[in-house]
């Protein structure tokens, strides 16, 4: 049964494999008709009829923290490792008192979008990944009122938006203050096959994302350096361009909870940091654009 309620409910769990994760956030999902219309309508009073042609499925976009369940961080990492799995599995909602209100049921579904947040040594907000992904068909069901298994999780590592440190090359990283957000796309197509309906998702290709960094100008030479010859010089074939990775760290800063390897690197950008003020800029920060080729993730100690 239809339930238009279900993103106001006050907990979501994902179920993949038999596992569950904590959402912090749940959005889409909802199913949709497409309208057709028959006939030209040219002779007077002779309107087009119209009627549903197919079933549309919005894509469902969650948020969860680093301590997400294994099968969902498989397959992150496999989608990274451009395996392409697809994932078959449900999400349930609860009300304030844990109770299942609802659930929604996905099949065949394949990550189309992996979104790091703004990673910010000033900021000591809670950080979430946000995931979308397409399912081929969403079906909807009512609650059983049953309790939901796993909406508090001692063991939950926080990870904050703070608690970041990355490594690129020979380049001193010690003094990068911050890391702009950034979005993993695999792109797919519709195929219809089989019940006209409903449509197949086929993958096409996988965007990785260009990373905006901010570092404090005690390290400007070697990035200076770096940029002269890899730029300016045009010295930028493949065996000039850097490996590195992002550390994402528990609050105390000496436990590594998960990364985020960057392969390929090159740099085509290097700017002092605008300032808030119009027109001026702060000499005491600067920030590289850099390019990367390949992105992987590891789930370490989560």
């Amino acid at each position: 049964m239809t339930d238009p309620t279900f993103q106001g409910a006050d907990h979501f769990i994902l179920y993949l494999d038999g596992g569950p994760t904590v959402l912090k956030d749940f959005e889409g999902g909802n199913v949709r008709g497409e309208v057709a219309a028959a006939g030209t309508g040219t002779s007077t009073g002779d309107l087009p009829t119209k009627n549903i042609s197919s079933l549309k499925f919005e894509p469902i976009v969650i948020q969860t923290g680093i301590s997400m369940g294994k099968s969902l961080r498989d397959w992150i990492a496999a989608t990274l490792a451009q395996t392409s799995p697809r994932k078959s599995g449900y999400v349930v909602a609860g009300n304030a008192d844990c109770k299942a209100t609802a659930f929604r049921y996905f099949r065949d579904a394949l990550i189309t979008e992996i979104t790091v947040p703004e990673l910010d040594a000033t900021c000591k907000d809670k950080a979430f990944l946000t995931i979308k992904f397409n399912p081929d068909e969403i079906t909807y069901k009512d609650g059983d009122k049953s309790v939901l298994a796993g909406v508090v999780n001692t063991r939950n590592k926080q990870w904050l938006c703070s608690n970041f440190r990355m490594r690129l090359g020979d380049l001193p990283c010690q003094h990068v203050s911050k890391i702009d957000s950034f979005t993993i796309r695999q792109d797919v197509t519709l195929e219809t096959t089989g019940d006209f309906r409903v449509s197949g998702r086929e993958v096409t290709k996988l965007e990785i994302p260009n990373l905006k960094v901010t570092f404090s100008a005690t390290d400007i030479k070697p990035w200076a350096a770096w940029f002269d010859e890899f730029v300016v010089k045009g010295r930028n074939s493949q065996d000039k361009e850097l490996s590195g990775v992002i550390e994402l760290l528990d609050p105390s800063g000496m436990e590594v909870l998960s990364t985020i390897d960057l392969h390929q690197v090159g740099i085509f950008s290097l700017s002092v940091e605008k300032s808030g003020v119009a027109h001026t800029a702060d000499a005491s920060r600067y920030v590289a654009e850099l390019y990367a080729e390949k992105m992987g993730i590891h789930f370490l100690n989560v």
